[in-house]
């Protein structure tokens, strides 16, 4: 049986090609590359030196290339900045115009929240996603179908909004498979492997409902009651609910809030947040 698929809407596919192309995203990226399987995807992060995550990738292998889709309103920057690292290996990096991201029509989204805890390969398997020629644009698509998708598996989309602005612990990327901490070196990672071997990260990510139509932009305010941490949170990425009337998101908050404050620690415009349950552990101590 043919399982339906439908575009994600506003991403951009890169193909990494060449002879060296796995090493050189392995070098680039904070994934493992090398686990990434055949026709299989994963989650790349790509660092600023300081650690900072300027883009946020799905990667899927298909024969000797790799495809790289990210957020459009930042493809173009991640495209120069790589290149600049292309010296004497076998690496061709170019746009795919006519090729789009697709995820496979869910079944029970909400079913995401429950099953899986802590799992992040199952997080992976539960969202199906290939790459493949554009088709006609279906008026009557749902355009946040796959960024709800992600919401309610806790996978974070980075726009240009939000570039250079979170290490990848900040948003829950080495909870769903994002980072490897065994791989060598890429930029930032002594910045990334110091929070977790040394310290503690001092934000994640949480999932929430919001009792709103108005769908609050990537970077949007979070309101922390509890105001020891210093800071409030930041909106990474916000769909209208499948429940009318509600606004669905995930937030970068303050650990400090979180275990101070609880599930009503906080609000965005006024408005309480409810808080969602991630298929995986938000552990509070790093």
């Amino acid at each position: 049986m043919t399982i339906p698929t439908m575009p994600a809407q506003g991403f951009t596919v890169i193909q990494c090609s060449g002879v060296d192309a796995g090493s050189f995203l392995q070098n680039q990226f904070t994934c493992d590359i090398s686990r990434i399987d055949q026709d299989d995807w994963g989650l790349a992060g790509y660092c600023s030196p300081k650690g900072r995550l300027l883009a946020i990738f799905f990667v899927l292998r298909q024969g000797d290339a790799f495809l790289l889709a990210t957020h459009s309103s930042l493809a173009e920057d991640v495209i120069i900045g790589l290149r600049r690292f292309i010296m004497r290996v076998d690496v061709t990096l170019e746009f795919c115009p006519e090729k789009s991201l697709f995820v496979a029509a869910p079944t029970d989204a909400d079913s995401a929240t429950t099953n899986h805890q802590d799992k992040s390969d199952e997080i992976h398997s539960d969202l199906t996603l290939s790459i493949a020629q554009k088709v006609t644009e279906d008026d009557t698509a749902d355009e946040d179908a796959f960024a709800r998708q992600c919401i309610l598996r806790g996978i974070p989309i980075l726009t240009a909004a939000l570039s250079n602005t979170f290490i990848p612990q900040s948003v829950n990327l080495d909870l769903v498979g994002g980072v490897s901490f065994q791989k060598g070196c890429y930029p930032g990672q002594e910045v990334v492997a110091r929070v977790r071997y040394r310290g503690r990260p001092k934000q994640r990510m949480i999932c929430a409902q919001v009792a709103t139509t108005e769908t609050a932009p990537a970077g949007a305010e979070i309101e922390c009651l509890d105001q020891s941490a210093g800071r409030n949170g930041t909106v990474v990425s916000a769909v209208a609910d499948s429940e009318p009337g509600l606004t669905l998101l995930l937030a970068s908050v303050p650990v400090a809030a979180m275990k101070n404050g609880g599930h009503e620690a906080f609000s965005i415009a006024g408005a309480p947040l409810i808080i969602r349950p991630l298929p995986y552990s938000l552990s509070l101590e790093g």
